[in-house]
């Protein structure tokens, strides 16, 4: 008897067959899962109650997860960018994240960097904003599924089925509220110093766009919207860095901000270590994530006098 092949059957085989496959085989996540975190932060509804803003030290440092555990009934989003400004155009993007009622709060991250003209370009949040329309559909919609298909190699196969454990590593999981949990081992905090020394030869903090800041932080506050800034926390060489080259006055920095209606943090930033001087480590960002949200209260709670 001549059989009719099942080709219900095969393909339903052929399909288990690959989710087995898929679970098992090495993962892309700096191609599929990054391209996704950068889509899915650029093009965020406006719908959040909590919004941050700054460069790689808040993106890197803050998470909102840890953060929404601490203030219930509010989102939070972490809108910070590889090397992104405080500048108008990215001041404006943060707010159109935020939902149209209720409560609303912005959370400036003002590091040396984010207020000199190096970073007035805004380079990778315009890449992202700027990407063909497929792309940006492919990278929300289908980079979930891609990423388990990964493309591999025999070599990547073989990297990572040893069973040798690596003695050194550097670490980033992208969570889609706009963080990156980072880590490095082994730490070198004094990795990041002459890459910023190297840009605070030709940039310092800039005045104007300090003023520019300042006038945006009281239309905010005019509007309604309150608005908390901190320095993020560094090392020592490091802050002394930013200070000595960058021009970085963190006692001017913070007047302004107060007299325009803002409310500054002062960071315990000795609390705190970072893997490279200038990027909390996991614990660190974990427990600074908590003491924001304490901040956050602290002044939902002056505001509104209970």
């Amino acid at each position: 008897m001549k059989h009719t092949p099942d080709i219900t059957r095969t393909l339903i085989l052929a399909a288990l067959m690959l989710g087995m496959l898929s679970l098992v085989m090495p993962k892309n996540k700096e191609k599929y899962l990054a391209d996704m975190f950068w889509a899915r932060k650029t093009f965020a509804p406006a719908k959040y109650q909590v919004v941050l803003l700054g460069d790689s030290r808040v993106y890197r440092g803050i998470s909102p997860e840890v953060m929404e555990e601490q203030l219930p009934e509010m989102e939070v989003l972490n809108f910070g960018y590889s090397n992104g400004g405080l500048n108008p155009m990215m001041l404006k993007a943060a707010e159109e994240k935020l939902a149209a009622k209720g409560q609303r709060v912005l959370v400036l991250g003002i590091s040396a960097n984010t207020v000199t003209a190096y970073t007035q370009n805004n380079e990778q949040y315009l890449q992202e904003v700027n990407r063909p329309r497929e792309e940006v559909l492919e990278r929300l919609y289908l980079n979930p599924i891609l990423y388990w298909f990964s493309a591999t190699s025999p070599e990547a196969l073989k990297a990572a089925w040893k069973a040798e454990k690596a003695t050194t590593y550097y670490r980033s999981d992208y969570h889609m509220n706009g963080y990156v949990e980072s880590d490095k081992f082994p730490a070198d905090t004094t990795e990041a110093l002459p890459l910023y020394e190297k840009d605070f030869r030709n940039f310092q903090v800039n005045d104007q766009l300090l003023e520019a800041l300042y006038q945006q932080v009281k239309a905010w506050t005019e509007d309604g919207i309150w608005v908390l800034a901190f320095r993020p926390p560094l090392t020592s060489g490091m802050r002394q860095l930013e200070e000595n080259m960058g021009l970085y006055n963190e006692a001017a920095i913070k007047a302004g901000i107060e007299s325009a209606g803002g409310r500054w943090v002062n960071v315990p930033w000795y609390n705190y270590s970072t893997y490279d001087g200038s990027h909390l480590d996991k614990p660190s960002a974990e427990r600074f994530s908590l003491f924001l949200a304490d901040e956050i209260n602290r002044l939902m709670q002056a505001k509104t006098g209970s």
